[in-house]
């Protein structure tokens, strides 16, 4: 067996993390969810920062992005759709298309982790 990258998701609805998390253990990545509405530095020392690419949820605030995204520079990400939200295309950040189909998910992490 080859080497399990983790995978951290930012998502506000348990539900949804909790799909895509059995998706991806079958898959043999070992994923963790973060459901916080707002995201601080002890989250994040809680989570710790030793993963290999991170998703999150389209809906969460700009801020949490930001923080987000200047936390874990040069690590891959990806935006999960919403059917409520605009698409804003950020650099650095891989956008899944909507409706969110699990198989393109996990095909492009599989295209992530091809590279390393």
């Amino acid at each position: 067996m080859g080497k399990q990258f983790k995978v951290l998701i930012f998502c506000l609805k348990p539900p949804i993390c909790n799909l895509i998390k059995k998706t991806f253990t079958l898959s043999n990545y070992l994923v963790s969810c973060c459901h916080a509405y707002k995201v601080d530095e002890q989250i994040f020392d809680e989570l710790g920062y030793d993963y290999d690419c991170i998703i999150m949820d389209v809906d969460i605030s700009k801020d949490t992005k930001d923080m987000i995204k200047n936390r874990f520079i040069g690590i891959p990400m990806i935006c999960l759709p919403s059917l409520d939200s605009e698409k804003n295309e950020d650099k650095g950040v891989k956008y899944i298309s909507e409706p969110l189909r699990l198989s393109e998910l996990v095909k492009t992490l599989d295209e992530i982790f091809v590279e390393k």
